[in-house]
Protein backbone atom coordinates (compact mmCIF):
# COMPACT_ATOMS: atom_id res chain seq x y z
CA UNK A 1 0.00 0.00 0.00
CA UNK A 2 2.64 2.45 0.68
CA UNK A 3 4.17 2.13 -2.51
CA UNK A 4 0.64 3.00 -4.01
CA UNK A 5 0.34 6.16 -2.25
CA UNK A 6 3.90 6.82 -3.35
CA UNK A 7 2.74 6.68 -6.82
CA UNK A 8 -0.53 8.24 -6.51
CA UNK A 9 1.30 11.42 -4.62
CA UNK A 10 4.21 11.47 -7.83
CA UNK A 11 0.97 11.39 -9.98
CA UNK A 12 -0.68 14.49 -8.60
CA UNK A 13 2.27 16.40 -8.06
CA UNK A 14 3.17 15.75 -11.82
CA UNK A 15 -0.50 16.72 -12.79
CA UNK A 16 0.04 20.37 -10.90
CA UNK A 17 3.42 20.34 -12.44
CA UNK A 18 3.62 23.65 -15.21
CA UNK A 19 4.83 21.79 -17.71
CA UNK A 20 3.77 21.02 -21.16
CA UNK A 21 1.12 18.07 -20.91
CA UNK A 22 3.63 15.77 -23.79
CA UNK A 23 5.75 15.86 -20.75
CA UNK A 24 3.43 15.02 -18.48
CA UNK A 25 1.68 12.55 -20.40
CA UNK A 26 4.91 10.34 -20.90
CA UNK A 27 5.37 9.53 -17.42
CA UNK A 28 1.74 7.00 -17.55
CA UNK A 29 2.96 4.20 -19.01
CA UNK A 30 6.23 3.85 -16.55
CA UNK A 31 3.96 4.78 -13.56
CA UNK A 32 0.91 2.19 -14.70
CA UNK A 33 2.98 -0.66 -15.00
CA UNK A 34 4.70 -0.23 -11.53
CA UNK A 35 1.37 0.38 -9.83
CA UNK A 36 0.22 -2.75 -11.60
CA UNK A 37 2.51 -4.89 -10.04
CA UNK A 38 2.37 -3.38 -6.83
CA UNK A 39 -1.61 -4.23 -7.28
CA UNK A 40 -0.95 -7.36 -8.77
CA UNK A 41 1.16 -8.17 -5.39
CA UNK A 42 -1.65 -7.29 -2.80
CA UNK A 43 -4.16 -9.25 -4.85
CA UNK A 44 -1.89 -11.98 -4.56
CA UNK A 45 -1.70 -11.55 -0.82
CA UNK A 46 -5.00 -11.05 -0.35
CA UNK A 47 -6.17 -14.11 -2.14
CA UNK A 48 -3.48 -16.40 -1.18
CA UNK A 49 -4.93 -20.31 -0.24
CA UNK A 50 -4.31 -20.63 3.73
CA UNK A 51 -1.32 -22.78 4.57
CA UNK A 52 0.98 -21.43 1.81
CA UNK A 53 4.36 -20.79 3.65
CA UNK A 54 5.64 -16.78 3.13
CA UNK A 55 8.76 -18.08 1.90
CA UNK A 56 7.36 -19.95 -0.74
CA UNK A 57 4.80 -17.47 -1.26
CA UNK A 58 7.46 -14.49 -1.94
CA UNK A 59 9.07 -16.96 -4.24
CA UNK A 60 6.27 -17.98 -6.75
CA UNK A 61 5.26 -14.14 -6.21
CA UNK A 62 8.42 -13.20 -7.80
CA UNK A 63 8.17 -15.96 -10.69
CA UNK A 64 4.60 -14.08 -11.30
CA UNK A 65 5.88 -10.53 -11.80
CA UNK A 66 8.52 -12.07 -14.23
CA UNK A 67 5.46 -13.05 -16.41
CA UNK A 68 4.25 -9.94 -16.13
CA UNK A 69 6.79 -8.20 -16.72
CA UNK A 70 7.78 -10.30 -19.88
CA UNK A 71 4.18 -9.43 -21.08
CA UNK A 72 4.85 -5.64 -20.49
CA UNK A 73 7.92 -6.24 -22.93
CA UNK A 74 5.66 -8.08 -25.90
CA UNK A 75 2.99 -5.04 -25.15
CA UNK A 76 5.93 -2.09 -25.85
CA UNK A 77 7.54 -4.06 -29.09
CA UNK A 78 4.13 -3.51 -31.06
CA UNK A 79 5.21 -0.40 -31.72
CA UNK A 80 1.62 0.58 -31.08
CA UNK A 81 1.03 4.67 -32.07
CA UNK A 82 -0.87 5.43 -29.64
CA UNK A 83 1.42 3.58 -26.86
CA UNK A 84 4.17 6.46 -28.08
CA UNK A 85 2.22 9.43 -25.92
CA UNK A 86 2.05 7.75 -22.50
CA UNK A 87 6.00 6.43 -22.81
CA UNK A 88 7.08 9.73 -24.67
CA UNK A 89 8.19 7.97 -27.69
CA UNK A 90 9.16 4.72 -29.27
CA UNK A 91 12.67 4.88 -27.92
CA UNK A 92 11.84 5.30 -25.06
CA UNK A 93 9.08 2.64 -25.31
CA UNK A 94 12.15 0.46 -26.29
CA UNK A 95 13.90 1.78 -23.19
CA UNK A 96 11.61 0.28 -21.20
CA UNK A 97 11.16 -2.73 -23.19
CA UNK A 98 14.46 -3.40 -22.22
CA UNK A 99 14.28 -2.16 -18.58
CA UNK A 100 11.44 -4.30 -18.38
CA UNK A 101 13.17 -8.03 -19.81
CA UNK A 102 15.88 -7.13 -17.66
CA UNK A 103 14.20 -6.95 -14.45
CA UNK A 104 12.06 -10.15 -14.92
CA UNK A 105 15.41 -11.96 -15.56
CA UNK A 106 16.65 -10.46 -12.02
CA UNK A 107 13.04 -11.84 -10.63
CA UNK A 108 14.13 -15.64 -11.45
CA UNK A 109 16.79 -15.48 -8.40
CA UNK A 110 14.46 -15.14 -5.71
CA UNK A 111 11.75 -17.57 -7.83
CA UNK A 112 13.83 -20.12 -7.73
CA UNK A 113 15.74 -19.77 -4.56
CA UNK A 114 13.19 -19.39 -2.30
CA UNK A 115 11.14 -21.89 -3.91
CA UNK A 116 13.72 -24.10 -2.44
CA UNK A 117 13.96 -22.70 0.64
CA UNK A 118 10.41 -23.14 1.18
CA UNK A 119 10.78 -26.66 1.59
CA UNK A 120 10.60 -28.14 -1.55
CA UNK A 121 12.68 -31.08 -2.74
CA UNK A 122 12.27 -31.50 -6.18
CA UNK A 123 10.30 -34.58 -6.38
CA UNK A 124 6.69 -35.12 -7.78
CA UNK A 125 5.58 -35.34 -4.34
CA UNK A 126 6.55 -31.94 -3.32
CA UNK A 127 3.15 -31.16 -5.05
CA UNK A 128 1.30 -33.69 -3.60
CA UNK A 129 -1.50 -31.16 -3.06
CA UNK A 130 -1.42 -29.40 -6.30
CA UNK A 131 -4.09 -29.77 -9.18
CA UNK A 132 -1.32 -30.35 -11.61
CA UNK A 133 -1.26 -34.31 -12.06
CA UNK A 134 1.62 -35.70 -11.44
CA UNK A 135 3.04 -36.73 -14.59
CA UNK A 136 3.08 -32.62 -15.57
CA UNK A 137 5.14 -31.78 -12.79
CA UNK A 138 8.09 -32.76 -14.91
CA UNK A 139 6.46 -30.91 -17.98
CA UNK A 140 6.58 -28.02 -15.89
CA UNK A 141 9.88 -27.99 -14.62
CA UNK A 142 11.15 -28.30 -18.25
CA UNK A 143 8.89 -25.45 -19.64
CA UNK A 144 10.31 -23.47 -16.42
CA UNK A 145 14.09 -24.10 -17.54
CA UNK A 146 13.15 -24.03 -20.95
CA UNK A 147 11.79 -20.23 -20.26
CA UNK A 148 14.91 -18.89 -18.02
CA UNK A 149 17.62 -20.21 -20.20
CA UNK A 150 16.36 -18.58 -23.15
CA UNK A 151 15.36 -15.38 -21.08
CA UNK A 152 19.00 -15.54 -20.06
CA UNK A 153 20.55 -15.87 -23.36
CA UNK A 154 18.67 -13.24 -24.93
CA UNK A 155 19.36 -10.63 -22.52
CA UNK A 156 23.12 -11.69 -22.54
CA UNK A 157 23.17 -11.05 -26.89
CA UNK A 158 21.50 -7.68 -26.34
CA UNK A 159 24.18 -6.72 -23.57
CA UNK A 160 26.65 -4.40 -25.58
CA UNK A 161 30.02 -6.19 -24.32
CA UNK A 162 28.46 -9.91 -25.33
CA UNK A 163 27.73 -8.66 -28.80
CA UNK A 164 30.78 -7.12 -29.67
CA UNK A 165 32.34 -10.40 -29.02
CA UNK A 166 29.69 -12.66 -30.69
CA UNK A 167 29.33 -10.26 -33.54
CA UNK A 168 26.05 -11.49 -33.98
CA UNK A 169 24.38 -9.96 -37.27
CA UNK A 170 21.33 -7.50 -36.51
CA UNK A 171 19.40 -10.19 -38.00
CA UNK A 172 20.02 -13.39 -36.35
CA UNK A 173 19.96 -11.22 -33.60
CA UNK A 174 15.91 -9.93 -34.37
CA UNK A 175 15.39 -13.86 -35.02
CA UNK A 176 16.56 -14.73 -31.72
CA UNK A 177 14.67 -11.59 -30.28
CA UNK A 178 11.10 -12.87 -31.68
CA UNK A 179 11.28 -15.72 -29.79
CA UNK A 180 10.46 -14.02 -26.51
CA UNK A 181 6.78 -14.46 -27.17
CA UNK A 182 7.39 -18.16 -26.90
CA UNK A 183 9.37 -17.89 -23.62
CA UNK A 184 6.56 -16.08 -22.57
CA UNK A 185 4.12 -19.01 -23.49
CA UNK A 186 6.41 -21.46 -21.61
CA UNK A 187 6.71 -19.39 -18.41
CA UNK A 188 2.84 -18.92 -18.33
CA UNK A 189 2.39 -22.72 -18.64
CA UNK A 190 5.25 -23.42 -16.09
CA UNK A 191 3.36 -21.36 -13.83
CA UNK A 192 -0.26 -22.79 -14.33
CA UNK A 193 1.30 -26.36 -13.90
CA UNK A 194 3.23 -26.31 -10.71
CA UNK A 195 2.22 -22.88 -8.92
CA UNK A 196 0.43 -23.76 -5.88
CA UNK A 197 -0.89 -20.04 -4.87
CA UNK A 198 -2.48 -19.91 -8.75
CA UNK A 199 -3.98 -23.11 -8.60
CA UNK A 200 -5.52 -22.31 -5.04
CA UNK A 201 -7.64 -19.39 -6.05
CA UNK A 202 -10.25 -19.10 -9.22
CA UNK A 203 -9.82 -15.64 -9.03
CA UNK A 204 -6.02 -15.31 -9.44
CA UNK A 205 -5.62 -18.28 -11.78
CA UNK A 206 -8.58 -16.21 -13.90
CA UNK A 207 -5.89 -12.56 -13.14
CA UNK A 208 -2.43 -14.89 -14.52
CA UNK A 209 -3.82 -16.36 -17.61
CA UNK A 210 -5.44 -12.82 -18.54
CA UNK A 211 -2.50 -11.39 -17.70
CA UNK A 212 -0.19 -13.76 -19.82
CA UNK A 213 -2.74 -13.82 -22.81
CA UNK A 214 -2.74 -9.79 -23.29
CA UNK A 215 1.58 -10.34 -23.63
CA UNK A 216 1.18 -14.00 -26.18
CA UNK A 217 -1.89 -11.30 -27.97
CA UNK A 218 0.61 -8.97 -28.47
CA UNK A 219 3.01 -11.04 -29.64
CA UNK A 220 0.81 -12.17 -32.00
CA UNK A 221 -0.30 -8.82 -33.14
CA UNK A 222 3.32 -8.53 -33.93
CA UNK A 223 4.16 -11.18 -35.56
CA UNK A 224 1.17 -11.10 -37.81
CA UNK A 225 -0.48 -7.91 -38.24
CA UNK A 226 2.02 -5.58 -37.61
CA UNK A 227 4.08 -5.90 -41.04
CA UNK A 228 1.02 -5.53 -42.90
CA UNK A 229 -0.66 -2.69 -40.97
CA UNK A 230 1.84 -0.69 -39.99
CA UNK A 231 2.09 2.98 -41.85
CA UNK A 232 4.36 2.53 -44.97
CA UNK A 233 5.43 4.25 -48.16
CA UNK A 234 7.31 3.50 -51.37
CA UNK A 235 10.46 5.89 -52.61
CA UNK A 236 12.95 6.09 -54.53
CA UNK A 237 16.51 7.14 -53.63
CA UNK A 238 17.19 10.32 -55.30
CA UNK A 239 20.51 11.81 -53.89
CA UNK A 240 23.79 9.92 -52.66
CA UNK A 241 26.36 12.01 -51.05
CA UNK A 242 29.34 10.88 -48.61
CA UNK A 243 30.01 13.85 -46.60
CA UNK A 244 32.64 12.02 -44.53
CA UNK A 245 34.45 8.73 -44.96
CA UNK A 246 31.73 6.76 -42.99
CA UNK A 247 28.75 8.96 -43.49
CA UNK A 248 26.34 8.81 -46.09
CA UNK A 249 23.69 11.63 -46.66
CA UNK A 250 20.17 10.26 -48.56
CA UNK A 251 17.76 12.00 -50.19
CA UNK A 252 14.32 9.74 -50.65
CA UNK A 253 11.22 10.79 -52.82
CA UNK A 254 8.02 9.25 -52.77
CA UNK A 255 7.12 7.24 -55.57
CA UNK A 256 3.38 7.92 -55.88
CA UNK A 257 1.04 10.15 -54.38
CA UNK A 258 1.30 9.20 -50.79
CA UNK A 259 4.46 10.22 -48.68
CA UNK A 260 4.44 9.96 -44.66
CA UNK A 261 3.82 12.89 -42.67
CA UNK A 262 6.90 13.28 -40.59
CA UNK A 263 8.88 16.01 -39.08
CA UNK A 264 12.47 16.50 -38.29
CA UNK A 265 13.61 14.79 -35.06
CA UNK A 266 11.34 11.88 -35.84
CA UNK A 267 12.76 8.83 -37.17
CA UNK A 268 11.73 6.23 -39.79
CA UNK A 269 12.80 2.53 -40.26
CA UNK A 270 14.38 2.56 -43.81
CA UNK A 271 14.32 -0.61 -45.99
CA UNK A 272 16.39 -0.40 -49.63
CA UNK A 273 15.79 -2.55 -52.66
CA UNK A 274 12.45 -4.37 -52.02
CA UNK A 275 11.88 -6.88 -48.88
CA UNK A 276 14.70 -8.59 -50.07
CA UNK A 277 16.67 -5.45 -49.90
CA UNK A 278 19.22 -4.07 -47.49
CA UNK A 279 17.40 -4.81 -43.74
CA UNK A 280 15.21 -2.68 -42.27
CA UNK A 281 16.63 0.04 -39.62
CA UNK A 282 15.61 2.95 -37.85
CA UNK A 283 17.17 6.56 -39.09
CA UNK A 284 16.40 10.10 -37.64
CA UNK A 285 14.75 12.66 -39.98
CA UNK A 286 17.64 15.27 -41.01
CA UNK A 287 14.93 17.40 -43.35
CA UNK A 288 11.84 17.07 -45.09
CA UNK A 289 11.56 18.90 -48.19
CA UNK A 290 8.04 20.78 -49.59
CA UNK A 291 7.48 17.89 -52.06
CA UNK A 292 7.73 14.82 -49.25
CA UNK A 293 11.48 13.85 -49.85
CA UNK A 294 12.95 12.77 -46.82
CA UNK A 295 16.79 13.09 -45.59
CA UNK A 296 18.74 10.60 -44.04
CA UNK A 297 22.14 11.01 -42.47
CA UNK A 298 23.76 7.76 -41.70
CA UNK A 299 26.99 6.97 -40.12
CA UNK A 300 28.44 3.49 -41.27
CA UNK A 301 28.87 1.73 -37.28
CA UNK A 302 27.99 -1.81 -37.83
CA UNK A 303 28.24 -4.49 -40.60
CA UNK A 304 24.80 -3.57 -42.18
CA UNK A 305 25.03 0.51 -42.50
CA UNK A 306 28.87 -0.16 -43.30
CA UNK A 307 27.45 -1.96 -46.73
CA UNK A 308 24.55 0.37 -47.39
CA UNK A 309 27.14 3.19 -47.13
CA UNK A 310 29.42 1.33 -49.95
CA UNK A 311 26.16 -0.13 -51.74
CA UNK A 312 23.50 2.65 -51.32
CA UNK A 313 23.17 4.16 -55.40
CA UNK A 314 19.97 6.87 -56.94
CA UNK A 315 17.80 5.57 -58.41
CA UNK A 316 17.48 2.24 -55.94
CA UNK A 317 13.78 1.93 -54.34
CA UNK A 318 13.37 2.01 -50.68
CA UNK A 319 10.29 1.64 -48.24
CA UNK A 320 9.78 3.73 -45.38
CA UNK A 321 8.20 2.93 -41.92
CA UNK A 322 6.80 5.18 -39.50
CA UNK A 323 7.24 7.54 -38.68
CA UNK A 324 8.04 7.54 -34.68
CA UNK A 325 9.37 9.30 -31.88
CA UNK A 326 8.55 12.54 -30.34
CA UNK A 327 11.90 14.38 -29.56
CA UNK A 328 10.41 17.95 -30.31
CA UNK A 329 11.35 20.80 -29.63
CA UNK A 330 8.43 22.58 -29.04
CA UNK A 331 8.07 20.69 -25.81
CA UNK A 332 10.68 23.18 -24.46
CA UNK A 333 10.34 26.71 -23.57
CA UNK A 334 11.88 29.78 -25.38
CA UNK A 335 15.24 29.07 -23.46
CA UNK A 336 17.56 26.37 -25.09
CA UNK A 337 20.51 24.19 -25.34
CA UNK A 338 20.72 21.68 -28.15
CA UNK A 339 23.59 19.54 -28.02
CA UNK A 340 24.05 17.02 -30.63
CA UNK A 341 27.55 14.50 -30.74
CA UNK A 342 28.41 12.93 -34.30
CA UNK A 343 25.63 11.50 -36.32
CA UNK A 344 23.36 12.79 -33.67
CA UNK A 345 23.31 16.17 -35.20
CA UNK A 346 20.54 14.59 -37.66
CA UNK A 347 17.40 15.76 -35.71
CA UNK A 348 18.65 19.43 -35.25
CA UNK A 349 19.25 19.82 -39.09
CA UNK A 350 15.60 18.35 -39.93
CA UNK A 351 14.55 21.31 -36.76
CA UNK A 352 16.70 23.78 -38.88
CA UNK A 353 15.31 22.50 -42.36
CA UNK A 354 11.73 21.84 -41.59
CA UNK A 355 10.75 24.41 -38.70
CA UNK A 356 7.64 24.02 -37.29
CA UNK A 357 6.78 27.47 -35.70
CA UNK A 358 8.62 29.86 -34.47
CA UNK A 359 12.35 28.47 -33.44
CA UNK A 360 13.52 29.28 -29.65
CA UNK A 361 16.81 30.80 -28.75
CA UNK A 362 18.88 28.22 -28.82
CA UNK A 363 22.63 27.20 -28.22
CA UNK A 364 23.44 24.55 -30.30
CA UNK A 365 26.43 22.66 -29.60
CA UNK A 366 27.76 20.83 -32.67
CA UNK A 367 30.69 17.65 -30.80
CA UNK A 368 33.36 16.13 -33.18
CA UNK A 369 36.90 15.02 -32.98
CA UNK A 370 37.58 17.33 -35.13
CA UNK A 371 36.72 20.04 -37.57
CA UNK A 372 37.53 16.95 -39.89
CA UNK A 373 35.09 14.60 -38.55
CA UNK A 374 31.97 17.04 -38.73
CA UNK A 375 30.78 17.15 -41.92
CA UNK A 376 28.08 19.19 -41.40
CA UNK A 377 29.44 22.20 -39.94
CA UNK A 378 28.92 24.18 -43.40
CA UNK A 379 25.64 23.57 -43.02
CA UNK A 380 24.99 24.82 -39.29
CA UNK A 381 27.41 28.08 -39.84
CA UNK A 382 24.49 29.06 -42.74
CA UNK A 383 21.77 28.35 -40.87
CA UNK A 384 23.49 30.34 -37.90
CA UNK A 385 23.95 32.75 -40.10
CA UNK A 386 20.56 32.87 -41.57
CA UNK A 387 18.54 32.74 -37.67
CA UNK A 388 19.41 35.07 -35.67
CA UNK A 389 17.88 33.06 -32.86
CA UNK A 390 20.58 30.14 -33.00
CA UNK A 391 24.24 30.35 -31.76
CA UNK A 392 26.69 27.53 -33.12
CA UNK A 393 29.08 26.11 -30.81
CA UNK A 394 31.92 23.80 -32.51
CA UNK A 395 33.27 21.51 -29.51
CA UNK A 396 36.27 19.14 -31.10
CA UNK A 397 37.26 16.86 -28.21
CA UNK A 398 40.82 16.44 -29.61
CA UNK A 399 41.76 20.30 -29.52
CA UNK A 400 38.68 21.54 -26.95
CA UNK A 401 38.11 18.30 -24.29
CA UNK A 402 35.02 16.23 -24.56
CA UNK A 403 31.93 18.95 -23.38
CA UNK A 404 31.09 19.23 -19.78
CA UNK A 405 28.00 20.98 -18.06
CA UNK A 406 30.36 23.75 -16.91
CA UNK A 407 31.60 24.43 -20.39
CA UNK A 408 28.31 24.62 -21.77
CA UNK A 409 27.96 27.21 -18.65
CA UNK A 410 30.06 29.07 -19.37
CA UNK A 411 29.39 29.69 -23.26
CA UNK A 412 26.00 30.07 -23.20
CA UNK A 413 25.49 31.32 -20.13
CA UNK A 414 23.71 29.89 -16.51
CA UNK A 415 21.08 27.23 -16.90
CA UNK A 416 17.91 29.20 -15.77
CA UNK A 417 14.79 27.02 -14.32
CA UNK A 418 12.75 27.41 -17.49
CA UNK A 419 15.68 26.39 -19.35
CA UNK A 420 15.24 22.77 -21.38
CA UNK A 421 18.50 20.99 -22.79
CA UNK A 422 17.75 18.71 -26.45
CA UNK A 423 20.49 15.60 -26.19
CA UNK A 424 21.27 13.29 -29.06
CA UNK A 425 24.24 11.37 -29.66
CA UNK A 426 26.67 8.59 -27.85
CA UNK A 427 24.94 7.26 -25.18
CA UNK A 428 27.98 7.82 -22.91
CA UNK A 429 28.12 11.52 -24.15
CA UNK A 430 23.81 11.70 -23.28
CA UNK A 431 24.49 9.52 -19.66
CA UNK A 432 27.24 12.02 -18.59
CA UNK A 433 25.61 14.90 -19.51
CA UNK A 434 22.50 14.38 -18.57
CA UNK A 435 24.05 13.34 -14.94
CA UNK A 436 25.93 16.59 -14.61
CA UNK A 437 22.94 18.69 -15.61
CA UNK A 438 20.81 17.37 -13.21
CA UNK A 439 23.50 17.96 -10.92
CA UNK A 440 23.50 21.86 -11.84
CA UNK A 441 19.64 21.73 -10.97
CA UNK A 442 18.33 21.19 -13.96
CA UNK A 443 14.96 19.33 -13.76
CA UNK A 444 14.88 15.60 -15.12
CA UNK A 445 11.69 16.69 -17.40
CA UNK A 446 13.83 19.92 -18.56
CA UNK A 447 16.22 17.48 -20.18
CA UNK A 448 15.82 15.72 -23.63
CA UNK A 449 17.29 12.55 -24.79
CA UNK A 450 16.87 10.92 -27.96
CA UNK A 451 17.91 7.10 -27.05
CA UNK A 452 18.27 5.82 -30.61
CA UNK A 453 20.49 2.31 -29.57
CA UNK A 454 17.76 -0.21 -30.68
CA UNK A 455 19.58 -3.64 -29.77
Amino acid sequence: MPFLIAIAIFAIRLARAPMDVRLKKRHAGPLAVAAGAVVLYLAWDWLRPDGISTVYFVGEFAGVGAVYLMSCTLVLATRLPWLEQWFGGLDRMYFWHKQYALWSVLLLTPHLLLHFLSGFDGSASGYADAPAAAQLVGMGHLLGAVSAIGLLLLIAISLPQVSSILRLPYERWLFLHRLTGLLLLSALMHGWMLDLVINGSTILLTVYVAMGTVGIAAYAYDELVLRRREPRADYTIRRVERPGPDIVDLTLTPTGSHALPMAGGQFVYLRVGGDRGWREHPFSVAGVLPDGSVRLTIRALGRGTRKLYSDVQEGLPATLHGPYGMFDHTLGGPRQIWIAGGIGVAPFLGWLTHQTGTLPQADLFYCAPSPETAPFLPELTAAAERLPQLRLHPTFSRSHGHLTADRIQTTAGPLTPDTHVFLCGPASMVEDLSRSLHRLGLPRDHVHAEHFSFR
